[in-house]
């Protein structure tokens, strides 16, 4: 079932976790001079219009990124948190909300390579409008070109078994499904327990959400990647791993939205990650949900 267009809920809550903890890999990436590879399983549309008539009707970018950046004008932000606001004060200025595809192309040097996946048929013809040239509005950085960039029109899940591991053996794996079915918990499990067998050195980020009525195949699915993580890495000393959750409401609360908050799993976690994010879920909490909302950083080693 493809039925899911992010163009309904781009910039929420969710996305904000997700695109700041890619914005924090990144930025570790980038420490070094040498080129990296980022797959991007569920690349969207790439870049998404803050006026689009479904986006209001969900006004889940006002309770988003736009409360977000209104709030970080009065109450600085933490330093781990500004290449984030920064990048996305920007698009928003223009009326924009900028995707992970777009995010990475805006962060990434001529040296790095980008592989974006999208299976939807109609979101597949936006992302390529959306990426085509050099339509990057903004960057970040120092790079003089873009990146190279590959769009596939395919499952994200199948990129990843066709093309790992890659010649450039630094980079990421970003895995967002739209967990609309049961097959969304199961997936990830294979594609990524076969991503670490290989490509070992790979940073994994799956995002996902916080829905009561599906915590049980939740649980699963993380327990089986951390689990299959483990056992591709076994003869290769310990690797990190962590789990960062922000939620808007509480699960038990009447009043609580269908999404009540996500989650990102990061596997082959980068060195300091749990603190940066350990400094910005508690600001992203107070802007966004100070009353109803929560936070949670776990890390550990396998």
């Amino acid at each position: 079932m493809l039925s899911y267009r992010h163009a309904f809920h781009a910039g929420n809550h969710a996305d904000i976790l997700k695109h700041c903890t890619l914005t924090l890999i990144l930025g570790s990436l980038l420490k070094k001079e040498k080129p990296f590879t980022i797959f991007d399983t569920h690349g969207g549309a790439g870049i998404y219009r803050l006026d689009f008539e479904g986006l209001l009707h969900t006004g889940e970018a006002g309770s988003g990124i736009l409360k977000l950046l209104d709030y970080a004008k009065k109450n600085p932000p933490p330093a781990a948190l500004e290449t984030y606001l920064s990048l996305a004060e920007k698009y928003v200025g223009s009326g924009l909300y900028p995707g992970s595809p777009e995010i990475s192309r805006a962060m990434l040097r001529s040296q790095d390579k980008i592989f974006v996946a999208e299976l939807h048929n109609t979101e597949i013809a936006v992302l390529k409008g959306n990426m085509s040239g050099k339509n990057s509005l903004f960057r970040l950085g120092h790079q003089q070109q873009d990146p190279s960039l590959t769009i596939r029109h395919e499952s994200g899940f199948s990129l990843l078994a066709s093309s790992l591991p890659p010649h450039v053996k630094r980079g990421l794996i970003l895995m967002d499904p739209s967990y609309e079915t049961a097959s969304d918990y199961q997936d990830p499990i294979r594609a990524l327990g076969q991503a670490a067998r290989k490509w070992e050195t790979a940073i994994i980020a799956l995002w996902y959400p916080l829905l009561s009525h599906r915590q049980g195949e939740l649980d699963n699915m993380l327990c089986q990647v951390a689990e299959g993580f483990s056992l591709a890495c076994r003869h290769n000393g310990d690797r990190r791993v962590l789990t960062a959750e922000l939620r808007i409401a509480s699960p038990e609360s009447e009043s609580a939205p269908r999404l009540h908050g996500s989650g990102m799993m990061v596997l082959n976690s980068p060195y300091q990650l749990d603190q940066q994010l350990g400094e910005v879920l508690p600001y992203l909490q107070e802007a966004l949900a100070p009353k109803a909302g929560g936070w949670e950083v776990r890390a550990w080693s396998c």
